[in-house]
């Protein structure tokens, strides 16, 4: 099917379930919407259409019906932002806002999308991404936002407000189940102790078996399990003063993520066929790949266990005119994880319980007035950021016998005459001694456990900052905002290194390749150097690195806003986003591709792992109006962004390393339709065309990324609908019905070294999700059906060349050769729940 079909097939499914309730008797009722969106983007409760910024906000109901219980869910409910997981949900989840976001595959770099959580701002993505109490609403705001937030962000905010204590007694509670042996609960009690006193109480808990197959060993990956315990007491101190405790303590355990076989490359094939027959799976010759087959190495998992723990007081007070909100928090996130790195049952190499520890201490502080036409805020901000992460990447069982057969098998390939004359050994017994070839000697012996001992890794962050968001009236209708930020942040690196490689140490010696004439022979030696000396286990690089950034940057917007009648506005902004420099938490990011050949070793210094701050400039004209006579709004955003010195962390076939890139830009058009012509019947639409690409050639070691190349995870085109429609029955009783929508045009998952051949792209796809419930119209209980991906539709959540299974460009120009994996999404999952409220 066509995408313009496609594209008219999902507008037309949502148009005739529309066309239920839309009719012109229902248009006259007269619900005015745009009064019951209240949002706190800007410091202060305001109607969302009187917010001159592009902030969406999604109600409590309907995050409840669209199955929300993690960020990653809001996907489906927003057009404008995305939450995926590549190779781990804890350090490998990323969030972008038009297009615009940082790799998440390393945790010494901030999110570009900050996250905050009752105001609480959470260091990382994946520290965010705990299972989540019932709430209030989301609001998410697209552009840098530095003057609002007690943490600075250059791309957008995501800001969580959850439900509170409340003085009259209440309790719920629901179970649920799904496919996969999924079983979930949830409950919940809130009522006052005494008349100036409320607490809260929620309880979650929620379990499923994977969806991918690992055929070699007969198990489930992509397992999740956890639990959220979370109390609250609201103490009314006085009048005119509040105070919110939160407390907060998650669990989640699982095994993520696990990688398919997209594409099995002609020449890393006919290795494994020669050498190790059966341990690549062929999608050609096997399943296909919405079967989600994978091979997985003895022995070896993808086991994710993080714990996410905090207290936090909010502090409102009425001083008399001036608004004080101090909003203090203790978070504490650890994890670990390991994980087959070598993505097949080779046992080739695997992570040993990578630990990445979080511990922040913050404290914000806000004033807010008004003094004749000045709607003001000043507030100041202090944060101490503890980073701490111990990486262990070690040899498998499998590992001297891999490098043989790939030392065999190239020679065999590349030296003139064939390398069967010289190589008599039988790979895996003993050390191939190909370099002997060119003037070397026999390498020792790789032994299964070797590698990274312990990789400690320490960042300590300060940051304090001063900010200022004031909304000026001009005159009745126009609104002049300013605000300015000034932000002062330090990082001090303390890093230890320790790694295991005796083939490496001597490869480094006596036995370094020197250089050679035929081109062809140099490459295959410097592959041959890199799978014995791979970044990750490098010992060039063990020792004590000590680094230290000091940075002092303004940030700021301005806008106007001018109200041309009671429902319609119009605005034009400018702001200057910052997200702060800093250090790669990675042993292999000290060597980028042109420092991995034996004719360029360079002794590693900080400076080769750290990365500079990276600056936003956006420029936005937006419309926000109500339509219908007020039965539905509808707001518009054009906008333009230019980032400098855009940090991208990129994965070369062998390791991650970072790069600035000059300049990134992001440009396009949103559009935002909420109608409500009836009591019972709800309609959303968002279309989102963005742009976001490359505006200078790029080099990355020996790969150049052309001007105009887009980013990656960046369709052209992003549609999102929904529908609530309640429906009287019998009896009392009511039926609900809920439909949710995700469109996207084709695009691709990885930049560099992507796989030519598009199998890790995306074509067009459409996810639909669905809940029908029927209760009583009092909303005492329901019994749901709910199902997600309902057309069971696959795509590529993320793509990457297999480490050390991907050959160089000189060798595989059409990269045809290579091995390249997926991570799949998930398939359709049907179940049914139960709740109750009293």
């Amino acid at each position: 099917m066509s995408s313009k079909k496609k594209f008219g097939w999902f507008l037309l499914g949502g148009a005739s379930i529309a066309a239920m309730g839309l009719a012109p008797a229902a248009v006259a009722q007269e619900a005015d919407v745009s009064d019951e969106i209240v949002v706190t983007a800007t410091g202060r409760a305001s109607a969302i259409q009187d917010v001159p910024i592009a902030v969406q906000a999604i109600g409590g109901e309907t995050l409840e019906q669209a199955g929300v219980e993690n960020l990653l869910d809001l996907n489906q409910v927003t057009p404008t932002m995305r939450i995926g997981s590549g190779q781990s949900t804890t350090s490998g989840t990323i969030a972008s806002i038009r297009g615009i976001g940082t790799g998440a595959d390393n945790p010494g770099f901030e999110s570009a999308v900050g996250f905050f959580i009752d105001g609480v701002y959470r260091s990382r993505a994946g520290a965010a991404l705990a299972d989540l109490p019932e709430l209030e609403r989301v609001e998410i705001l697209r552009g840098p936002q530095g003057t609002l937030f007690g943490k600075n962000t250059s791309a957008g905010a995501i800001s969580v407000i959850t439900a509170g204590p409340e003085h009259e007694f209440g309790a719920w509670g629901e179970i649920g189940a799904g496919d996969r042996n999924e079983l979930h609960a949830s409950a919940g009690v809130t009522g006052a102790l005494a008349d100036s006193l409320a607490v809260r109480l929620d309880l979650r808990s929620r379990i499923q078996d994977g969806w991918i197959n690992d055929v070699t060993r007969g198990r489930d990956v992509n397992k999740q399990a956890g639990w959220l315990a979370r109390g609250q007491a609201l103490w009314d101190i006085t009048d005119d003063a509040s105070l919110r405790l939160i407390v907060d303590y998650s669990i989640t355990d699982q095994n993520c993520c696990g990688a398919i076989v997209a594409q099995r490359g002609a020449v890393i094939g006919a290795l494994a066929d020669a050498f190790f027959p059966g341990t690549l799976l062929n999608p050609a010759t096997n399943a296909p790949l919405r079967e989600r087959n994978m091979t997985l190495s003895p022995n070896r998992s993808y086991a994710e266990y993080a714990e996410d723990s905090g207290v936090s007081g909010e502090l409102n007070w009425d001083l008399g005119g001036v608004n004080l909100t101090s909003v203090t928090a203790w978070r504490d996130w650890q994890s670990t994880r390991d994980q087959d790195i070598d993505f097949s049952s080779i046992d080739r190499a695997y992570r040993d319980d990578l630990e990445v520890g979080f511990q922040n201490i913050s404290q914000e502080i806000r004033l807010q007035g008004e003094a004749g036409s000045v709607n003001w805020l000043v507030g100041a901000f202090f944060s101490r950021e503890d980073l701490e992460t111990t990486d262990r990447i070690r040899f498998g069982n499998d590992a001297l016998a891999f490098g043989n057969a790939a030392y065999t098998f190239l020679t065999q390939s590349l030296v003139p005459g064939g390398a069967r004359a010289y190589v008599t050994q039988t790979p895996g017994s003993a050390a191939v001694c190909v370099l002997q070839l060119v003037g070397g000697t026999c390498l020792p012996d790789l032994a299964a456990g070797m590698g990274q001992v312990g990789d400690n890794w320490n960042v300590e962050t300060t940051t304090a900052a001063l900010f200022t968001h004031n909304e000026i009236s001009l005159s009745d209708n126009l609104v002049w905002t300013v605000g300015l930020r000034y932000t002062m942040e330090t990082k001090d690196l303390d890093a230890t290194l320790d790694s295991t490689n005796p083939a490496c140490d001597s490869l480094r010696g006596a036995n370094r390749i020197p250089a050679l004439t035929l081109a062809a022979l140099n490459s295959a030696a410097n592959t041959l150097f890199a799978l014995a000396c791979n970044a990750v286990t490098n010992t060039l690089a063990d020792g004590t690195h000590t680094g230290s950034r000091d940075e002092n940057e303004f940030s700021g917007i301005t806008s106007l806003a001018y109200h041309i009648n009671d429902g319609t506005m119009v605005y034009g902004s400018y702001s200057r986003g910052y997200k702060a420099g800093g250090f790669n938490v990675d042993r292999s990011a000290f060597f980028g591709p042109g420092n991995l050949t034996p004719t360029a070793l360079v002794l590693p210094g900080t400076d080769q792992i750290d990365f500079e701050p990276e600056f936003t400039d956006a420029y936005e004209l937006g419309l926000k109006t109500d339509i219908f006579g007020g039965v539905g709004t509808l707001n518009a955003a054009l906008f333009y962004q230019v980032i400098s010195d855009y940090q991208n962390n990129v994965f070369s076939g062998f390791n991650f390393f970072t790069q600035n890139v000059e300049e990134v830009t992001s440009e396009g058009v949103e559009l935002e339709l909420l109608l409500r012509p009836s009591d019972q019947l709800t309609l959303t639409g968002g279309v989102l065309y963005n742009k976001a690409e490359y505006n200078s050639d790029t080099t990355f070691g020996t790969e150049t990324i052309l001007a105009g190349t887009r980013l990656t995870q960046n369709p052209d085109y992003t549609v999102t609908a929904s529908i609530n429609y309640e429906q009287p029955l019998f009896l009392g009783l009511v039926g609900n019905l809920y439909l949710n929508g995700r469109y996207v045009t084709d695009y691709t998952t990885q930049t560099l070294g992507r796989a030519l051949t598009g199998v890790t792209d995306n074509n067009e796809f459409a996810i639909f999700d669905g809940r029908f419930g029927i209760g009583p119209d009092d909303g005492r209980w329901s019994a749901d059906i709910f199902v997600r991906n309902i057309a069971d539709e696959y795509y590529n959540v993320g793509g990457f060349g297999a480490p050390e299974r991907t050959l160089p460009a000189a060798l595989d120009p059409t990269t045809a050769g290579s091995n390249y994996l997926v991570y799949p999404n998930e398939p359709r999952t049907i179940g049914v729940s139960l709740r109750a409220r009293y």
